[in-house]
């Protein structure tokens, strides 16, 4: 389902601004190698379209924080950014990475059990899993490339000018090998 982020002229200016200080590139555009699969910590896919489009600062800076996709609990999968426009999800690979958020909170427990509820839950996981295997098929990206929020700080193309590092659990190399392991 498309339900497009308000994303003006004044998010694009913000989304260079950042990618020039963060990767010494003036873009608003994503060179898509890497997919980096997230969880919202809401409950609903309307709680993290909300907080998407707000476009406030997160860390202190403009844009807020965005994901090209939100996978809802059901399988329906909502396209809110273009896959050529950057978002800001994962320090350091925004301008290579896609984003897909998937809806779960952790209620209390760790990122593991909301990583395996998310497993658990056919109608979601089949989405998330035809959603990538789309991504991988379009852009060329290999398993390899399909990673968790926790583990972009490591991955071979991560950089940030800033020293910014991503300070996130979710998704797991444990949860993304199952993941994996399903495409």
């Amino acid at each position: 389902v498309q339900k497009w982020l308000p994303y003006p002229q004044q998010r694009k200016d913000e989304m260079t601004d950042y990618a020039r200080r963060h990767y010494g590139i003036a873009s608003a555009h994503v060179d898509p190698q890497v997919i980096v699969v997230h969880f919202t910590e809401s409950d609903t896919a309307a709680a993290a379209y909300n907080t998407f489009a707000a476009d406030v600062p997160n860390r202190g800076e403009l844009p807020g924080t965005c994901a090209h996709f939100i996978v809802d609990q059901d399988g329906t999968v909502y396209a809110t950014v273009p896959t050529d426009l950057m978002c800001r999800h994962a320090i350091g690979l925004n301008h290579v990475a896609i984003g897909i958020e998937i809806v779960q909170a952790t209620h209390g427990h760790t990122s593991t059990w909301a990583e395996q509820q998310i497993l658990a839950r056919p109608a979601q996981i089949d989405a998330v899993l035809r959603l990538v295997r789309e991504l991988q098929a379009r852009y060329g990206i290999g398993a390899g490339d399909v990673i968790g929020h926790a583990m972009a700080n490591g991955h071979r193309l991560f950089v940030d000018k800033l020293g910014w590092r991503n300070d996130h659990t979710d998704w797991s190399a444990a949860s993304i090998a199952v993941l994996r392991q399903r495409l």
